[in-house]
Order: structure tokens, then C-alpha cells, then sequence
């Protein structure tokens, strides 16, 4: 029997709303973090992630523990954490967040608040549909100096999708072979731990990504 359409992200825009609403609506959805939101002045858009958002975190998350073992780092990650801040009027939901330069400000918080906190170093994005709402300019102007985004389709074919890299100059993204938190890993390398991954399992493809963080940082 022939399949059906693979399932899409649901989502719902909404305009003209205003800032308390949209603090207001975090608040009631606190406890049932199912869906996912994005405010610049005034829109908003709710979206229900899939399952393959949360695989891909997973993903790239076991790719960044073999990094912090290797180079004996600390990272600090929050799983879809609310990033926004009253002044500007933006607040978005990424995939993750995680604090690796800034880690020692942010070691034990549960969660993060950018009217105080620094922002964080690396955001994830994993995008399976376009969004109403443009993101790159939201974390330009919350100041977030690095982002991942992963790029697919839902359905079986989730894992063979693109994975860019942004840096902040000037206020603006710039699109580069890598970031600014591992200069020496380049975006078609966790493109292919991610293949690995799904190739040959999860244990297998961290191993072989292990040996080239040693033969490339020795």
C-alpha cells in the first residue's frame, strides 16, 4: 500500500499582538512545551516541531560532547529555550542553545533570561518548512554570535538534508564554511556525522567523528 504524505510542521500566524499577550502565552504553555514561538513586534507564530527535531538535537548534541571531551571544554546546552528580550520586542524558540566561551556565567542556571545573561554562543535551528517569520535578524539583534541551521524535509529522507553556518558581523549573518566556537570544523563534517549516524549508527559515527577531532586538533 502506497504512504501517505509525510507529516508537515503545523503553523499559525498571528498579527497586531501585543507584547503582554505573547509574555502571557509562554506563561500558560509553560508546562506543555509542545509548541514552539517566534514574536518580532507585534507577529507571532506558533509552530508544533516533529519528532525529527528532536533526533536532530540529539544528533548534533552527541557531536558536541565528543568536542567538549576532546578539548576538554565545558558546555552549558538548553533544549528549546525561550530567548527574547522586552526592550527590542523579539523572542524566539530555537531548537537548542548553548553557552561554550560563556559557560562559567551560566554554569547551573536552568534557564536563560537575556535581560541578564549573556547570549548564547551557538544556536541550533532545525527548519522543515519556511517560516513566516525571518529568525537570522531576531538573533542578530539578540546578539548571538553563531548559528546552526539544519535544513530538511520531513519523512524518511530527514537525515539527508543541508546544514549552514552563520557568523554575526556587523549586525548582520554572514554564510561560512565554519563558526566561530570550532574554527577547524567545517559544516560538511557534521553533514557527514549526520549521514554516518544514519548510515551506520550513532555509536559508529561518533567514533569516527572522535578519531578526526584527535587527528585534527593534534
Amino acid at each position: 500500500m502506497a504512504k501517505g504524505p509525510a507529516p508537515s510542521e503545523q503553523r499559525l500566524v498571528l498579527d497586531q499582538i501585543k507584547w503582554q499577550k505573547y509574555e502571557a502565552i509562554l506563561a500558560d504553555n509553560r508546562s506543555q512545551r509542545t509548541a514552539r514561538f517566534t514574536y518580532d513586534r507585534g507577529r507571532l507564530e506558533m509552530m508544533h516541531p516533529l519528532d525529527e527535531h528532536e533526533r536532530c538535537h540529539k544528533l548534533i548534541e552527541s557531536l558536541l560532547l565528543v568536542l567538549a571531551d576532546e578539548l576538554k571544554l565545558r558546555i552549558e546546552g538548553y533544549k528549546a529555550p525561550t530567548l527574547k528580550r522586552t526592550d527590542l520586542q523579539l523572542g524566539t524558540e530555537p531548537e537548542s542553545a548553548y553557552y561554550i566561551q560563556h559557560e562559567p556565567d551560566m554554569r547551573g542556571q536552568s534557564e536563560i533570561n537575556l535581560e541578564t545573561d549573556p547570549p548564547p554562543d551557538l544556536v541550533l535551528e532545525v527548519a522543515l518548512s519556511k517560516s513566516a517569520i525571518d529568525k537570522l535578524p531576531i538573533y542578530a539583534r539578540l546578539g548571538i554570535p553563531e548559528v546552526w541551521r539544519y535544513l530538511s524535509q520531513p519523512g524518511d529522507n530527514f537525515l539527508k538534508g543541508k546544514l549552514l553556518i552563520y557568523q554575526l558581523h556587523d549586525q548582520g549573518y554572514v554564510e561560512s564554511s565554519s563558526g566561530f566556537a570550532f574554527p577547524f570544523l567545517p559544516a560538511g563534517k557534521i553533514l557527514q556525522f549526520i549521514d554516518e549516524s544514519d548510515a551506520l549508527g550513532l555509536m559508529s559515527a561518533l567514533r569516527n567523528f572522535r578519531q578526526w577531532v584527535q587527528e585534527t586538533t593534534a
